[in-house]
């Protein structure tokens, strides 16, 4: 089941557990379990304190995908908001999207694009408040992974012929390729481009490339996050 599938899904049951008075977040999410995709997950968020650290988190169904580089079962495996460790990732991508369901009590899609404890996360996702006369006392928010990958540090050192390897890198040019192109020897560059992939984290040249995409280089070397 696709992320489109799965939001038209859950608006549906949704919109017809609003029409009863006793809803429970189960009518609107149990039609989905069996179908999920294994990079679905959904989470059942009891909003009912004032203060959004107070929050608590239950996992109705963690995602199938196994990532080396964060383990998104152990992060929100449940608990208060407030314990999550990445702080910054939830008052940046996460409470602002929640207050906008609460405040309106209706349904917010959204795409998010952003950092997880260092790691670059791009994910679809639905929120869909409890609805009745007064403030929603949870939320049931459904996530479709999509991109995952560790930044390379915003201090990351470059010269002048960093800068050429790395361009002529994410051109696609191969190690003996970019050698001619910038006037070295082919064990030269073959040895910056190791020192980079220690640097960054990087297991192999299609890695450390997908690695500098990501994490933003423009053609100056630049990454998307710095002024």
């Amino acid at each position: 089941m696709n992320f489109n599938t799965l939001s038209q899904k859950l608006i549906d049951a949704w919109v017809a557990s609003s029409q009863k008075p006793d809803a429970k977040p189960e009518d609107i999410y149990g039609s989905v379990q069996k179908e999920l995709s294994i990079r679905a997950r959904l989470s059942l968020i009891d909003v009912t304190s004032e203060d959004p650290k107070l929050w608590v988190l239950s996992t109705i169904r963690h995602s199938r995908v196994t990532a080396r580089i964060l383990n998104l079962d152990a992060i929100f495996s449940g608990g208060r908001l407030g314990d999550l460790e990445d702080q910054a990732y939830l008052e940046q991508s996460v409470l602002p999207a929640y207050h906008r369901a609460i405040e309106s009590q209706a349904p917010v899609i959204d795409g998010v694009e952003s950092k997880l404890l260092g790691v670059k996360v791009v994910y679809d996702r639905i929120i869909l408040p409890q609805k009745n006369e007064n403030r929603p006392q949870w939320l049931v928010v459904g996530t479709y992974g999509k991109f995952m990958a560790r930044v390379p540090p915003s201090l990351y050192d470059v010269d002048t012929t960093d800068e050429a390897i790395i361009l002529a890198l994410i051109d696609g040019m191969t190690s003996k390729e970019i050698a001619l192109e910038v006037g070295l020897s082919h064990r030269t560059v073959e040895h910056r481009l190791e020192r980079m992939k220690k640097q960054i984290g990087a297991r192999s040249l299609p890695h450390l490339t997908a690695l500098l995409v990501s994490a933003g280089f423009d053609r100056s070397l630049r990454f998307k996050d710095q002024p």
